[in-house]
C-alpha cells in the first residue's frame, strides 16, 4: 500500500477534516449511493450504521429505505452539513476507530471511501466488526493503487496524475484490501468494480471506462458478512 502522510493523532485528523469541510465538498453522486445501497440491500426494519458519514449523502439515500439509520463522523464541520441533509437519521460526532457503540448493535455497517484515511485502518475495521451483529453485512469502498488511468498517466508522463486534498491517504490493490478485510473477521461475499462517472471525465477515460476490469478499476466495493 502507499505510504500515508505525517498525521499522528485523531485531533490532527479532525482539524484537517474540519478545515476541508469548511471549504470543500467530499461526496459522490446520488446515483453512486443508490448503486451501493442496492448491492448491500438492507431490510427496511434493520439498523444501519454509516461510519465516517461525512455530509450525510449516503444517509440521505438510506433513510428512504431503512427505519433506523445512524451516522458517526469525526469532523464537526461535516456533521453540520449532514444535519441539513438528513431528516430521520441519528448523527453524532465520534472517532471511527473507537466507536461509542455496543457490541453487535447494528445489522449493516457502511464505510465509503473513508477507511483509507483512518490513522489505523486495522483498528477501524475491528471496530466495525465489533458493532456488527453475527450474520450482519458490511459495504466498504476502497481505492485502487493500480487504477487504469494511473497506469496510463505513469506510462505517458512518469506521474500518477493523482491530486488529493486529504492529508492522510492510502491506496491498495484488490488483494491487499481483501487480505486486510478478511483478517478483521469479515467474509467477503462479493467485490464490485467502481469507476467514477462525471460530466468532466477526460476523453481517454470516457473511452476506457466501459472496458476497465475489476483489478484496474478506480475503486472496489467489498460486500462482506460477519460470520462469527
Amino acid at each position: 500500500m502507499s505510504k500515508p502522510a505525517e498525521i499522528h493523532s485523531a485531533a490532527q485528523l479532525k482539524k484537517s477534516y474540519d478545515h476541508i469541510y469548511q471549504h470543500e465538498q467530499i461526496r459522490e453522486s446520488a446515483e453512486h449511493y443508490d448503486w451501493v445501497f442496492r448491492r448491500l440491500a438492507p431490510a427496511s426494519d434493520k439498523r444501519l450504521l454509516d461510519v465516517a458519514c461525512g455530509g450525510g449523502y449516503f444517509l440521505q439515500v438510506a433513510e428512504r429505505y431503512v427505519r433506523h439509520a445512524v451516522g458517526i463522523e469525526l469532523s464537526e464541520s461535516a456533521l453540520q452539513i449532514a444535519a441539513k441533509n438528513v431528516k430521520k437519521a441519528i448523527l453524532f460526532c465520534g472517532d471511527g476507530e473507537i466507536l461509542p457503540l455496543r457490541d453487535e448493535s447494528f445489522d449493516y455497517v457502511v464505510n465509503l471511501g473513508s477507511l483509507e484515511h483512518f490513522l489505523s485502518p486495522v483498528n477501524g475495521l475491528k471496530e466495525m466488526v465489533r458493532v456488527l451483529r453475527q450474520g450482519g453485512r458490511a459495504a466498504l469502498l476502497l481505492p485502487n493503487n493500480y487504477f487504469a488511468m494511473v497506469i496510463l498517466n505513469v506510462w505517458r508522463t512518469g506521474s500518477t496524475g493523482r491530486n488529493t486534498f486529504q492529508e492522510l491517504d492510502r491506496w491498495g490493490t484488490q488483494k491487499e484490501w481483501s487480505d486486510l478485510i478478511e483478517s478483521s473477521g469479515l467474509e467477503i461475499e462479493a467485490i464490485h468494480k467502481y469507476n467514477y462517472k462525471t460530466p468532466s471525465m477526460p476523453w481517454k477515460y470516457r473511452l476506457l471506462r466501459p472496458w476497465i476490469p475489476l483489478n484496474l478499476s478506480y475503486a472496489f466495493l467489498f460486500v462482506c458478512r460477519r460470520e462469527k
